[in-house]
């Protein structure tokens, strides 16, 4: 079969598609937009055409700076009087701010060249770098605009505000446009759909960009600052207007971690605690009750403790709080080192250019049993070619913009909150194996190799899926595709390693070589697995 004639794009194929998104925008997200936004747009589509495409590729590439003499483009007609136009309309400037960003532009041996007086000929790049950084005077920068042109480009705030309203995040890249229409993915047809704006009003989209930008600083800052620096910075923020909008929470909960592991390493543990305290989902409580019982304040590592055991975020908090009210004396309760301590204890061979898992698989197919290293991708194929209909439903599932290729509330609380009922139904329809079984394979072919979150269109896959409904209860099936709805941020994982059979004999097998641990998902699935009838189990391996 001759190989697929390769995809060209056309040579200004990023217009069309910063075209589209602003128009999409406007469409869907119009009201998000703001007036800074309105008057971006406005001013973009009173550009020239090349001039439109001249600042798409200042936005696109990485930085706010270029030299005039390295930017340069072929589609691109007169290059220079795009530039003077974008300068007229205020999009771009020759007159950069002093920012010791501007050096980078150079390579060593420029920077050699143009600052011959400091003899950088022995220092690396990024040492004449730092060195500029801290001892530059403005007539350094001065020199450098001498010796090139720099323009800066300053409407990139407006550009990955657009951004945050199409993809809903502030690292989406244009490039899943080309990625999407060269062939490299096949999405889910979306005719019909009304897209959801990600935001509820615009003050939310401002304080989510707003978070993007804090982040990106408080990163930069607490890799070489002081823990006093870091709290002058932050100590007058109003984290409470920002993380009370829906959307803000998960990256607000992962910039409150980040802060709170900063500080609980730097020693200020009543910050640790008061940062932790805003982060809404694991690990921070379990570093909150680690921080009071270092400080002798037992009481209140008990007392949370105790809250965490009635209402975990996920199973590896469950299974610290149990396991920490159990060295307390609060109650004794089982841990994953006693439930690894149960598994069957099998001695087979090294083979150190086999994995532990690979080992195991051989030992049990000379046991006479088929099988075949299954782990999360047989669940969530099985999850995702069972509610194919219901991740993808124009009428329900939640989509912001043609390009996701899944529901976008997939991995949160929403998702089980929305769909429960539709998934109830959709399992109430199976009252056999073989119906089950018939719409798996009928979805299988019917959406081969389109991309979504949860299938991995592995040759093993409709196998391995149809042979789990052949052999397992169907009753505890359908229970493990409902708790993995409920959480499927956490409980898509942690599955056994090995899916094996034999004849109308079955069981999972979480494999464990002498020095592995068993997480707290894996006990968390074989547990479950126990109450649902479903024969799992741990097989630790000895080597002889």
């Amino acid at each position: 079969m001759p190989d697929k004639e390769p995809i060209i794009l056309p040579p200004k194929y990023y217009l069309d598609y910063f075209n589209y998104l602003i128009e999409f925008v406007t469409e869907f997200s119009g009201h998000l937009l703001g007036d800074v936004g309105e008057n971006f747009i406005h001013c973009y589509k009173q550009l020239d055409e090349n001039s439109q495409c001249t600042m798409i590729r200042m936005a696109n590439r990485k930085g706010e700076y270029f030299r005039l003499s390295k930017f340069s483009y072929e589609e691109i007609d007169n290059i220079g009087q795009c530039i003077e136009e974008l300068i007229e309309n205020d999009f771009a400037s020759l007159d950069p701010p002093i920012d010791p960003l501007l050096f980078n532009l150079f390579t060593k041996n420029e920077l050699i060249k143009i600052f011959p007086d400091y003899e950088f000929q022995k220092l690396k790049k990024d040492e004449i770098l730092e060195f500029l950084a801290e001892h530059a005077s403005t007539e350094d920068y001065q020199l450098l605009s001498r010796k090139e042109t720099i323009i800066h480009f300053v409407r990139q705030e407006e550009v990955d505000f657009l951004k945050l309203l199409f993809f809903g995040h502030n690292h989406g890249m244009m490039t899943e446009f080309v990625i999407r229409d060269i062939g490299n993915i096949k999405l889910e047809d979306h005719e019909g759909r009304t897209f959801k704006p990600w935001f509820d009003c615009h003050e939310e989209a401002s304080a989510i960009f707003e978070l993007s930008k804090l982040n990106r600083l408080i990163k930069e800052l607490i890799s070489f600052g002081l823990p006093e620096e870091v709290l002058d910075l932050i100590s007058p923020i109003n984290w409470s207007r920002i993380i009370n909008y829906r959307n803000a929470r998960k990256p607000a909960n992962r910039l409150m971690l980040r802060l709170g592991e900063y500080f609980e390493k730097s020693g200020y543990f009543q910050e640790a605690i008061t940062y932790y305290e805003l982060a809404h989902q694991h690990p921070g409580r379990e570093r909150r009750i680690r921080i009071y019982n270092k400080l002798g304040m037992k009481d209140e590592a008990i007392d949370l403790a105790s809250f965490v055991l009635e209402k975990p975020y996920n199973a590896t908090e469950l299974t610290f709080a149990k396991d920490f009210l159990a060295k307390t004396g609060a109650r004794t309760l089982r841990s994953t080192t006693e439930r690894i301590k149960q598994g069957l204890v099998v001695e087979i061979e090294s083979d150190s250019n086999k994995r532990v898992e690979q080992l195991a698989l051989v030992y049990l197919e000379d046991q006479g049993y088929q099988g075949l290293h299954s782990e999360n991708f047989l669940w969530r194929g099985l999850f995702g070619l069972t509610f194919w209909q219901e991740l993808f439903d124009v009428s329900s599932a939640t989509f912001h913009h043609p390009l996701e290729r899944g529901p976008s509330d997939l991995r949160s609380e929403q998702f089980y909150i929305e769909q429960e009922p539709s998934l109830r139904e959709k399992l109430k329809t199976f009252r056999s194996k073989k119906q089950l079984a018939n719409h798996l394979t009928e979805t299988y072919y019917s959406k081969e190799n389109i991309n979504n979150p949860l299938v991995v269109w592995h040759e093993d896959l409709l196998m391995a899926v149809i042979k789990a409904v052949e052999l397992l209860p169907l009753k505890g099936l359908k229970k493990v595709l409902l708790e993995m709805a409920r959480n499927m941020k956490d409980h898509s994982a942690g599955f056994p390693d090995l899916f094996v059979w034999k004849s109308k004999q079955y069981h999972f097998y979480e494999i464990k070589s002498p020095n592995d641990h068993l997480s707290a998902q894996q006990l968390f699935w074989l547990d479950f697995f126990d109450t649902e009838n479903i024969n799992a189990d741990i097989m630790r391996i000895k080597y002889l």
